[in-house]
């Protein structure tokens, strides 16, 4: 005498549920003939509907594909699938899957907007705001050589104060998108050039708030590089005392000649 699972039909030794072929919660005594070793092998399975997977016991979900529906079949050596070593897609689950599919896409998009292939905003390095087609001329004016204007101005306004000041790349990219926006709305219809979201795409190193002034110079024909940093200097140091406090520590300056050959200065400083 032994016992039997109603459900699958398969012998047990002892009547200790749940059944280990199709999982069945209840026995049955029965006496089971003595059957061969090739016989024994004639066992149900619970395949997948949806993938065909095989499982010992009706347990839903499937651990190949995540499919909650499965259906008993008699087991043959022809479809048993369970004696091959199982690969990376027959132990992950659909969502698991899916999962780290997409965790790998994101890590993809993110490598690329952070090298700059894709704009990926958050991610993506901005690049330094400019302004185009400013009327005038950012090199000269009457044969004044702006570039050295804004040095000299730069050395004057660092002799009129009690601490270092320093001249900074990015202070100086600031200056020069404000100049050149205040000159093209000046002397064209273009309207609001200039905006506060391009502004904190500069990168600088200040702690405090940076403060803007500007000024301009008239230069004819006769004017030297001397006349036109003197006018400007009066005007900064009237209009922007605090360029002469002590704590400020770093400033960047453009210089631009307008249509009507002045000179138009931007003053970034903090």
């Amino acid at each position: 005498m032994k016992w039997r699972c109603p459900q699958c039909g398969k012998p047990h030794e002892r009547n200790d549920p749940p059944c280990d072929n199709c999982g069945h919660h209840a026995f049955e005594r029965a006496v089971v003939p003595q059957t061969t070793a090739e016989e024994g092998r004639e066992q149900f399975v619970w395949a997948c509907t949806d993938c065909g997977r095989h499982h010992q016991r009706n347990n839903p979900p499937c651990s190949r594909c995540g499919g909650t529906t499965f259906e008993k079949k008699p087991l043959t050596y022809d479809d048993d699938d369970s004696g091959r070593s199982a690969s990376y897609f027959d132990l992950a689950g659909r969502f698991e899957l899916a999962a780290a599919l997409a965790i790998v896409a994101l890590l993809v998009v993110a490598a690329l907007g952070v090298t700059g292939v894709v704009d990926v905003p958050g991610l993506t390095p901005q690049a330094q705001p400019t302004i185009d087609d400013v009327p005038g001329d950012p090199a000269t004016v009457n044969g004044v050589d702006l570039s050295e204007v804004e040095s000299r101005l730069f050395e004057a306004l660092a002799s009129n104060r009690t601490g270092s000041l320093d001249r900074t790349d990015g202070l100086d990219a600031m200056a020069t998108y404000l100049n050149r926006g205040a000159v093209k709305e000046a002397y064209t219809d273009a309207e609001n050039v200039t905006s506060e979201s391009e502004l904190r795409q500069f990168d600088t190193t200040c702690d405090e708030e940076i403060v803007f002034g500007g000024a301009a110079r008239p230069a004819g024909a006769n004017a030297t590089a001397d006349s036109v940093v003197s006018g400007l200097l009066l005007q900064l140091l009237a209009d922007y005392p605090s360029t002469t406090d002590g704590e400020v520590a770093q400033l960047g300056i453009d210089a631009h000649a307008t249509p009507d050959d002045s000179v138009a200065v931007t003053i970034a400083y903090c």
